[in-house]
């Protein structure tokens, strides 16, 4: 919660900032377009600091909800917590792992748009920052929504809703249990699988939005490229990954 009230003070100064040089943009002389650049440049950095704060939030979410597994009659793993908290709970999840995507798209463009001779996108990246912020405070009204909610409910058990008997080919039961307890190098290949199919789609809507820029279709090409190199690189790993948990197995006392 401090994080999320941190995040949404330090983003509203930030978006005014983003508003004015959206509005400014228009009109600005040479002079005027480089104090704009220079504001920008606060909005960039509030962005980090933005996408720092929602990778920092995601963990210490999950940390609190399996710390509240004992509180939760009948809940044996976080599916428990998440079924007690229901439906906030799970929109709440959804909207963080939404909301760093957002941002790191919007991160993305920054990038590349630095890259980029003139700095075309600043306009459009600033008046994206202001659409993102609202995320920010919904957020944080979910997370008061989920946990200041939440009661000592009595909740089926994950063994139960999960059965065995419809686990599949694999035999998953609850996915909870299976990717946090049982296999958790999982954790690794989901984060690097899933930012390896972020980059391409940022990089697909990136070279989309940007072809409308003449002079810039000489310099995206080697961008992409380097891109393409980071996908690969992070689906490596994953498959890395991926190989060693099925060749170390579940856990013994599981």
């Amino acid at each position: 919660m401090a994080i999320a009230l941190f995040a949404l003070v330090v983003g509203c100064f930030a978006s005014f900032k983003a508003y004015k040089i959206e509005e400014g943009i228009k009109t600005a002389t040479g002079d005027q377009r480089y104090e704009l650049e220079k504001d920008f440049y606060l909005v960039s950095t509030v962005g980090w600091m933005t996408l720092g704060t929602r990778i920092m939030a995601i963990p210490l979410f999950w940390i609190t909800v399996v710390s509240l597994i004992p509180a939760v009659p009948g809940a044996m793993c976080e599916f428990g917590v998440f079924q007690a908290g229901a439906p906030w709970s799970w929109i709440d999840l959804g909207l963080k792992l939404f909301t760093m995507f957002a941002f790191g798209g919007w991160l993305f463009y920054d990038i590349m748009n630095r890259k980029l001779k003139g700095s075309p996108l600043m306009a459009s990246l600033s008046r994206g920052f202001v659409l993102l912020m609202p995320l920010l405070l919904v957020d944080a009204l979910l997370d008061i929504a989920f946990f200041g909610g939440l009661k000592p409910l009595v909740v089926p058990c994950c063994m139960v809703v999960y059965s065995n008997s419809a686990a599949g080919l694999f035999n998953v039961g609850c996915p909870f249990c299976f990717i946090t307890y049982k296999y958790p190098l999982l954790w690794g290949v989901i984060a690097s699988y899933g930012i390896s199919l972020a980059l391409l789609l940022w990089s697909f809507l990136f070279s989309r939005s940007s072809n409308k820029i003449v002079s810039a279709r000489k310099e995206i090409s080697p961008l992409m490229n380097k891109v393409m190199l980071a996908c690969i690189v992070l689906a490596v790993i994953g498959t890395f990954l991926l190989l060693l948990q099925i060749g170390l197995g579940p856990f013994r006392n599981v």
